[in-house]
């Protein structure tokens, strides 16, 4: 297995080339009024790409955040403060704030479908690094072996291992088994589904901006105010974010909404106030006027 030192770049490739290489489908590159798609201002600076035609995600990294322990080599990331600076006066503020934030998004991608990742590896000079005011990559290359994310939480703490993810080999015993007894379920059935995925970065700045505006700073169900105990340290957010439009409406390969666009259409609830909602007979959902005096 390679070590860390293996992965330092020692040449500048073309991140055009090196994201074709991955298997990323880069033709819509060339749609640009320039000299060559490597150059297209659209995609050149960013630094994840993904293709859901091929399963294949592919993420930029820093080869300085690379840590080695016990023979594994990972990268431990968070980028949802910068990612919620999209809409920054300062323009250099907004595009890393936007390059972040896709980022996160290929973190999620890469987690809930449980995809392997293709790292580019980068080396050279970070922002804030001796003095630097701006980054300046010097050296990139494809990492030959993929990555995974073996971690993923509500809070954006994303870590990135080196190498697919193995399956775990524990298993229950059969003195285990034979003492729960027998639970007969049914007859084997085969389902297949689509699902609507949902953005985890918006639900996770809704929290915030609601919880901003909250006289005490913290996030309550707009139907009962009921907000999480203090005294309790919770593993995730327990009030949840409804969203007034329903997803489904919708066009199948999702639609791009400004932060401006989306809160206006999301509502911070408890889950029971969340289930209440949907539970209208008839289907359609309760409206939050309807919550809120069921609960006087």
């Amino acid at each position: 297995m390679a070590m860390l030192s293996d992965l330092k770049p020692n040449a500048k490739q073309l991140v055009y080339d090196l994201v074709t290489q991955a298997g990323v489908e880069t033709s819509d590159w060339a749609n640009f009024d320039g000299d060559h798609p490597t150059t297209n201002p659209k995609y050149c600076y960013d630094w994840a790409f993904w293709d859901d035609s091929k399963r294949v995600v592919v993420i930029c990294l820093w080869f300085s955040q690379m840590r080695e322990e016990n023979g594994s080599v990972y990268q431990v990331q968070n980028l949802r403060t910068l990612a919620s600076k999209s809409g920054h006066k300062d323009p250099s503020i907004a595009v890393r704030a936007k390059r972040a934030r896709r980022v996160d998004m290929a973190f999620q991608l890469a987690s809930n479908r449980n995809l392997p990742v293709r790292v580019i590896v980068v080396d050279g000079t970070r922002r804030g690094e001796e003095g630097a005011d701006t980054s300046d990559v010097e050296r990139r290359m494809l990492d030959p072996e993929s990555w995974h994310v073996a971690a993923y939480d509500d809070d954006g703490n994303c870590r990135l291992v080196r190498g697919l993810r193995t399956a775990s080999a524990e298993t229950f015993t059969p003195a285990e088994i034979n003492a729960l007894g027998s639970f007969f379920e049914g007859a084997k059935v085969e389902v297949k589904a689509q699902i609507r995925e949902r953005s985890q970065l918006l639900r996770d700045l809704a929290r915030d901006h609601f919880a901003a505006q909250s006289a005490d700073g913290r996030l309550h169900c707009a139907a009962c105010d009921w907000t999480p105990p203090l005294k309790l340290e919770l593993n995730s957010p327990i009030v949840e974010i409804h969203h007034g439009i329903g997803i489904s409406t919708y066009p199948t390969d999702g639609k791009a909404l400004t932060f401006a666009e989306a809160i206006i259409h999301l509502t911070p609830l408890c889950p029971n106030c969340h289930r209440v909602l949907h539970a209208k007979p008839g289907g359609g959902t309760f409206t939050l006027a309807e919550l809120q005096k069921a609960r006087i």
